[in-house]
């Protein structure tokens, strides 16, 4: 599954796109969110990102 999201990092927007099907670690849990490597096929490199459990489908 790819998801799209947007951050702001420095005042500027930032998009991704990422491909939730290819995770490669995950990390901290915060509530119902997780931290995970995950491709991201915009930049076209491993990313760590924050996502929603049900995203990660685990």
């Amino acid at each position: 599954m790819t998801i799209e999201l947007t951050e702001t990092k420095n005042g500027k927007r930032i998009a991704h796109r990422l491909d939730t099907t290819q995770v490669d670690q995950l990390d901290e849990i915060s509530g119902d969110e997780q931290q995970a490597l995950v491709w991201c096929e915009t930049h076209r490199k491993w990313e760590w990102h924050w996502l929603d459990r049900p995203e990660l489908g685990n």
